[in-house]
């Protein structure tokens, strides 16, 4: 468990993209040292020039295509599609080769923006181009990746995107789906099954392609029922197609059941909230249909952008029944320059948000409700009681907040008038030095105790839980060691806090 803890605690200080940026990085550099010692087919020369020629193409295709269309860029994202290029397209080794790719590289970042609804890219730019190039050049993707000697760096580094992410469930459906159909086949044609299990992980693109590519949240559907129906059809039509092609129809179904849209939103008001948390009040000239509870990805461009990029994902701190979207942040003294940008956003700056995705959403049935928020993660919570008191509706609902000190304790009017719809919240202090002698609530950190006392039929209710991973972490253990069912517990969580 210390292992995994140390795991998270680096992995939840770097964003999503700048950790699949860092991978891919890792593939390569290591693909090109086997290939000094003989390990693989290619030279490190065709590997390294593939890799510059796909770099080049995409940032400077890339950086022409956004002008055109006005469009935010990402750096991060040119580099992450030039990479995985590189790991799927056989290196260059004359010059014919290396137009081909320029050609690839070209179509993968036109794709983004001509094959897009409302600034919203349908398919996945890589696995579009390399179809492309199957069909008119000859030369489709060979996922030259896929060897013996890089399947313990892929394994590794799909290992670490999965876990960032938390889409263990939806990566491992893939992948069961696809070597179910194969353990099938085995079976019928009288095969080692062992051996045509092994063979299969080691040597096809189902490592890279279910950990790096199907990944995306570019093109993942919003909600979980609907990732479930993606993954399983994705796996199956990966054991009968080109995995590429597969999964341009999964990005098809992705869309169908996806915001078809990206929003370009108007900063209008920003209130200080407690010390260090601010809220920044939007207004769209469009309405969001979004659930309580549900968050987006914001892109803000910016100048000297650092190495956690321009893009981050947030909870929608509003209501549906607002008119204005909110979020609710913190800011430390050393955040990104992403926080930095947005803090200095003066009114009428712009931000682009989209991927609006999330089962962090209340119940259809009238089940007792328990919340449970750490610091900043009160925003969902936010979000679901203002949109129950606008619509009178009722619910059996206990809420305990945790904050450091009283001073960071946010929308507290809004959960005291909430009891008029079911809802009796505790506010709970952890930092003994500063607490106030006036302070009549809770004292402490919510432990198993804290629960049983201030939530009697705790093994009644539907928990859900928001807050720093850490804090998430460890509240999803108490109440596991409490005998609460993990069918029982909720927790919210987005590619990134960092």
């Amino acid at each position: 468990m210390f292992i995994l803890d140390k795991i998270d605690y680096i992995l939840d200080r770097i964003t999503m993209y700048r950790l699949v940026l860092y991978i891919l990085i890792a593939y390569i550099v290591i693909a090109i040292i086997e290939a000094l010692f003989g390990l693989l087919s290619f030279s490190p020369l065709s590997i390294l020039v593939s890799a510059i020629a796909f770099l080049i193409v995409c940032l400077l295709s890339n950086k022409i295509l956004a002008k055109i269309f006005k469009a935010p860029t990402s750096i991060e994202s040119s580099y992450i599609t030039a990479l995985i290029l590189t790991s799927i397209v056989t290196p260059a080794n004359n010059q014919n080769s290396l137009l081909v790719i320029a050609l690839i590289g070209i179509i993968a970042m036109t794709s983004k923006y001509l094959i897009a609804v409302r600034h919203k890219h349908i398919f996945n730019p890589a696995a579009f181009a390399v179809v492309i190039s199957g069909i008119f050049f000859s030369n489709p993707a060979s996922w030259w990746i896929g060897t013996v000697s890089l399947a313990p760096v892929t394994i590794i580094g799909g290992f670490l995107i999965v876990k960032k992410l938390r889409f263990f469930e939806f990566v491992s459906i893939f992948i069961a789906s696809f070597l179910l159909l194969t353990f099938i086949t085995a079976i019928l044609n009288k095969s080692d099954v062992f051996v045509v299990l092994s063979k299969t992980l080691i040597y096809s693109s189902l490592i890279f392609m279910g950990t790096v590519m199907f990944t995306e949240p570019q093109t993942l559907p919003p909600r979980k029922i609907y990732r479930n129906i993606y993954s399983v059809l994705i796996g199956v039509l990966s054991f009968y197609i080109l995995p590429e092609i597969a999964l341009l129809i999964g990005n098809i179904f992705s869309f169908l059941v996806s915001l078809k849209r990206k929003l370009t939103l108007e900063l209008v008001e920003k209130n200080k909230l407690a010390s260090n948390i601010w809220e920044f009040v939007f207004k769209s000239q469009k309405k969001l249909d979004f659930v309580p509870g549900q968050y987006m990805e914001w892109t803000l461009s910016h100048q000297n952008t650092d190495s956690r990029g321009n893009r981050r994902f947030f909870t929608i701190a509003s209501s549906p029944t607002e008119e204005s979207l909110r979020l609710g942040i913190r800011f430390e003294e050393k955040g990104s320059s992403f926080k930095r940008a947005l803090f200095e956003s003066e009114k009428n700056k712009t931000i682009v948000a989209g991927n609006l995705s999330g089962d962090f959403i209340l119940p259809k049935n009238k089940q007792k409700l328990a919340f449970i928020a750490g610091g900043i993660g009160i925003t969902p919570f936010r979000s679901i009681i203002k949109y129950l008191s606008d619509r009178k509706e009722v619910k059996d609902i206990i809420l305990i907040y945790s904050n450091s000190e009283e001073k960071e304790i946010v929308y507290k009017d809004l959960f005291d008038e909430g009891k008029m719809i079911g809802l009796k919240p505790f506010y709970t202090l952890t930092n003994n030095e500063n607490m106030p002698t006036s302070w009549k609530g809770e004292k402490g950190r919510i432990d198993g105790n804290k629960i049983m006392r201030l939530i009697p039929d705790f093994k009644e209710r539907l928990f859900y839980i928001s807050g720093p991973q850490p804090f998430v972490q460890a509240m999803k253990r108490t109440l596991v060691e409490l005998k609460v069912s993990r069918r029982q517990i909720k927790t919210d969580y987005f590619p990134s806090y960092a």
